[in-house]
């Protein structure tokens, strides 16, 4: 059956229904909710949550959204709030990981990188040094590249959860990547 047959089932009150619907999503939305919150146990908090409200919800569910994008839009909000109220400052700046240009447009040699301190880097494995990354994002870029890259939807399905364009996500989505990118390449030469 379709996310959208179970939909409507489970707004006519069958439980089994919306069993079906949790058992089919819950993998992306603790993937999402894992990837924006800062701890693993508000991540199941979100996700429990995010299943509740769509249970309490499933009536009031726009006709032009899929159920998915409505699902993952309320996991998005959900985990976004939990985050504000968990937040701490940032560690690592990652806009300096960013690669720059010179007037031509050609890649300028790398310039001063921030220091990361050795003896922090020896005690920390490279998942949890990337994990403090992503938390370190500006929130819309690492929720375009979590929804895009970690729970792999589609650039339009991601732009319609966090209502921004398909072309806006896909350039949030290559920040990500850049610096990223330039952060492993500076851990790597450590």
């Amino acid at each position: 059956m379709t996310d959208e047959i179970l939909a409507e089932r489970t707004r006519q009150g069958s439980s089994a229904a919306f069993a079906a619907l949790v058992a089919r999503h819950c993998d992306a939305v603790y993937r999402i909710a894992g990837n924006i919150c800062t701890s693993a146990s508000d991540a199941e908090e979100v996700t429990g949550q995010t299943f509740l409200s769509a249970y309490r919800d499933a009536g009031s569910r726009p006709s032009d959204s899929s159920f998915r994008i409505w699902l993952y839009g309320i996991a998005m909000k959900k985990a976004s709030r939990q985050r504000e109220r968990a937040s701490r400052g940032q560690a690592v700046w990652l806009e300096a990981f960013l690669p720059g240009f010179d007037a031509d447009g050609g890649l300028e040699p790398g310039g001063e990188w921030p220091e990361l301190g050795a003896a922090r880097l020896e005690q920390m494995n490279v998942a949890g040094f990337l994990r403090e990354a992503l938390d370190d994002m500006d929130e819309r870029v690492r929720a375009a590249f979590v929804l895009c890259d970690l729970a792999q939807l589609p650039a339009e399905d991601a732009a319609a959860i966090v209502q921004a364009s398909p072309e806006v996500i896909r350039a949030r989505v290559h920040r990500a990547r850049l610096m990223l990118r330039g952060l492993l390449d500076r851990l790597w030469s450590v």
